[in-house]
């Protein structure tokens, strides 16, 4: 399965920081600097984690969704994309 969501969700995370709309979340996240979207992935990586010990399946999937979204502006932040760890899980997978 493809998921093709990624692609699109980096475009919009790009169109919203160079927006620079103050009521914008993403836009506001990334100006808070990496050290706060640091935090703010790891928040929502221990949400997963407790989701998945006691939430069940549905909380799993939408922290799972909070995670990498937030992820996503982490590594736009950093001047990454998911293109960057995909290509270095293929170099692991050889």
């Amino acid at each position: 399965m493809s998921c093709q969501i990624f692609e699109k969700l980096e475009a919009v995370i790009r169109q919203r920081i160079a927006e620079g709309n103050p009521q914008s979340y993403t836009y506001r996240l990334y100006s808070s600097g990496v050290s706060t979207i640091a935090r703010k992935v790891g928040e929502e990586a221990v949400e997963v984690a407790v989701a998945a010990l006691a939430e069940g399946r549905e909380r799993v999937v939408e922290e799972s969704a909070d995670l990498l979204y937030h992820l996503l502006v982490l590594l736009n932040s950093l001047g990454l994309s998911l293109g960057d760890v995909c290509k270095e899980l293929e170099r692991r997978m050889k």
